[in-house]
């Protein structure tokens, strides 16, 4: 039997998931365009190896009923994996040739393919009048901010949707798999089986090599960089599965939106902001209010009706590892 998330709960694993995202793109953002760090694999292969050592060590420490990874799990998970896999990879490679405001733009329009999936993948009932018109303005907005971006670059941008649609997909994916896997078991097998991948791209791709030739590999404040974007990815990692099945993809993709209204503004003053041309900061102007409409009508949907894909109990979850049944 399914049991609910207390409000409490999902809203501070929202804020969290939020929070992190938030923090997460301009870490990113430093390391890849501000140290000229170029080197997505090797970076994502050093996430997960410290993401598998230490969920290793609370497995065998029998903390939280973390249970051992089996080939049944490899092959329930591997799809959705592969799907995470790409979307990180692009997502880092997007933001090395984008400005933040218009990266933000564009990761907006994850609830258009969250919402296309729910329907057509999980069979959920069509959606709202409003939150359909939101999705709409949203991404005409990105269109508008997009075609008009004086520091357009065309292979970052077909990267960026790219990734949009791997996260709608491994979001929903990973929202069908909470019904059988407790959060921390689903980050460990993303972990697992992403690890040995991510370490033979980077090394055929000459990634290993460079980087541990990397001119600021000693110094202190790269150093401290690099590790923040370690930690971060682990946790935020286990956010981003704890809030898809508390709620559901499409409440991430929310959460996602909000932060990304932030994120926009921001980035307005960081990083260089952005080349101004008045059709390109009406788009995202647009399309941040597309985002904020989007919130709104999601929000009185769930006040309307009760929310079917809130699956799940946080403390049962971590202590158990397993989904209640």
């Amino acid at each position: 039997m399914k049991t609910s998330a207390s409000p409490n709960q999902a809203v501070a694993v929202a804020l969290l998931y939020g929070s992190l995202s938030l923090a997460m793109a301009f870490f990113n953002k430093a390391l890849i365009s501000q140290y000229e760090f170029n080197y997505p694999f090797f970076i994502l292969f050093c996430q997960m190896l410290v993401t598998v050592t230490i969920l290793e060590v609370v497995r065998v420490s029998g903390k939280f009923g973390l249970p051992s990874v089996t080939i049944s799990d490899i092959r329930t998970f591997a799809f959705p994996c592969l799907c995470y896999s790409l979307h990180a990879t692009l997502s880092l490679a997007a933001l090395k040739g984008m400005n933040i405001p218009m990266y933000g733009a564009v990761k907006r329009c994850t609830p258009l393919i969250n919402l296309v999936l729910a329907v057509v993948y999980l069979r959920k009932p069509c959606p709202s009048f409003l939150v359909t018109f939101s999705i709409f303005v949203v991404t005409l907005g990105c269109l508008v901010a997009g075609l008009s971006d004086p520091s357009f670059n065309g292979v970052a941008y077909s990267v960026g949707v790219a990734s949009v649609i791997l996260q709608g997909l491994y979001q929903t994916l990973v929202q069908q798999c909470g019904l059988s896997m407790s959060p921390l078991h689903i980050l460990h097998l993303n972990s697992f089986i992403s690890v040995g991948p991510f370490l033979l791209i980077a090394c055929l791709k000459g990634e290993l090599t460079d980087a541990f030739n990397f001119p600021h590999l000693t110094e202190v404040w790269f150093v401290s960089l690099f590790v923040a974007v370690l930690v971060l990815g682990l946790v935020l990692n286990f956010a981003l599965f704890l809030c898809t099945i508390l709620t559901s993809a499409l409440t991430t993709s929310v959460v996602g939106v909000i932060k990304s209204v932030l994120q926009t503004f921001i980035g307005f003053f960081t990083f260089g902001g952005i080349i101004f041309h008045p059709v390109n900061v009406t788009g995202i102007i647009l399309n941040t209010m597309g985002g904020v409409m989007y919130t709104y009508a999601k929000y009185q949907d769930g006040k309307s009706r009760a929310d079917p894909d809130s699956t799940y109990d946080l403390d049962s979850s971590l202590k158990n590892g397993k989904h209640p049944s």
